[in-house]
């Protein structure tokens, strides 16, 4: 077992210390013994000089520097191989023993993680390598359209394939509604005609909607704007239908819709209350609705 040495301190920091500290007091004996005699110049030339005494104490400085860095460092890696004088002890002078070095173990996690991220990267791009040659492989697997995607699910092929999605023609027909309104003269005192061709916000429904031409679309257009100038229709609403009724004699207006009711419906109640309103209001225009009668009559005969 190797003999070790340890200073009073109690360490071996304090050991080397302590050595060079001793050195550096027994040089400084002998430089003040050497210059002590003589003129000042003579003092200050000879504190200049090496003794053999301080010759053989460098030596002994260098090779006890030389067995500590051989003992700290056995594979020289802190160590920097100098040219010129240095060259003989191989000793960098910058280097301080006592410096922190990096623990073995940081170290050693480091080049780990370095070497998990290499390890990472690779991994990654081999399996990005392997889907792609899944997806080339098994490309007719995983087309929905092919004979091979249906084995591969169990399907069963259709009777016919299927047809790419049409609008029937009789979507574009105008409804019974439309041809009836399309018929009507829109001003901005029919209201009820009106909000037929508004969206719930209030907008004018386009052509494509309303199916009506495009002179009746600017009538359209500019009753509308007219009644929202003048306060009968909201701007950002679309009244309900029991709340819109257009500008004339309420009862003038009442009657033409029991007359709708009797033509469309045949409604008993309508009719009766046409013949009472005759005998009230006269003064109304009940000229349609007495064209009905006649020619219910005449079918009757």
């Amino acid at each position: 077992m190797q003999e070790t040495k340890v200073s009073a301190s109690g360490s071996a920091d304090s050991l080397l210390q302590e050595l060079v500290d001793g050195v550096r007091r027994r040089r400084a004996l002998l430089t003040q013994d050497g210059s002590g005699s003589g003129l000042d110049m003579k003092a200050g030339f000879n504190q200049h000089l090496d003794t053999n005494a301080i010759v053989k104490l460098k030596q002994d400085e260098i090779e006890l520097t030389r067995k500590i860095f051989a003992r700290v460092d056995p594979t020289g890696n802190a160590i920097s191989d100098l040219s010129g004088p240095a060259a003989k002890h191989n000793i960098d002078p910058y280097w301080s023993p006592f410096h922190q070095v990096q623990d073995l173990k940081q170290q050693v996690t480091a080049e780990f993680d370095e070497y998990q991220r290499i390890v990472s990267a690779a991994e990654a791009k081999r399996m990005r390598i392997q889907i792609k040659r899944s997806l080339a492989r098994m490309s007719k697997t995983y087309n929905p359209y092919s004979s091979s995607f249906r084995v591969h699910h169990g399907q069963e092929a259709a009777a016919q394939p299927p047809k790419p999605f049409r609008l029937p023609d009789k979507f574009w027909e105008p409804t019974p509604l439309q041809v009836q309104l399309a018929n009507e003269r829109i001003t901005f005192r029919d209201l009820d005609i009106i909000q037929h061709f508004l969206a719930d916000n209030g907008y004018i429904l386009p052509r494509r909607t309303t199916m009506l031409s495009r002179r009746k679309q600017q009538e359209l257009v500019k009753a509308v704007i007219t009644a929202q100038h003048m306060a009968l229709l909201p701007f950002r609403t679309k009244p309900r239908d029991y709340q819109v009724m257009p500008l004339m004699d309420p009862l003038q207006w009442m009657a033409d819709r029991l007359f709708d009711r009797v033509r469309e419906d045949k409604d008993r109640r309508s009719r009766a209350m046409l013949q009472v309103m005759m005998e009230r209001y006269p003064e109304l225009n009940y000229r349609n609705f007495l064209k009905h009668e006649a020619a219910r009559a005449k079918e009757k005969e």
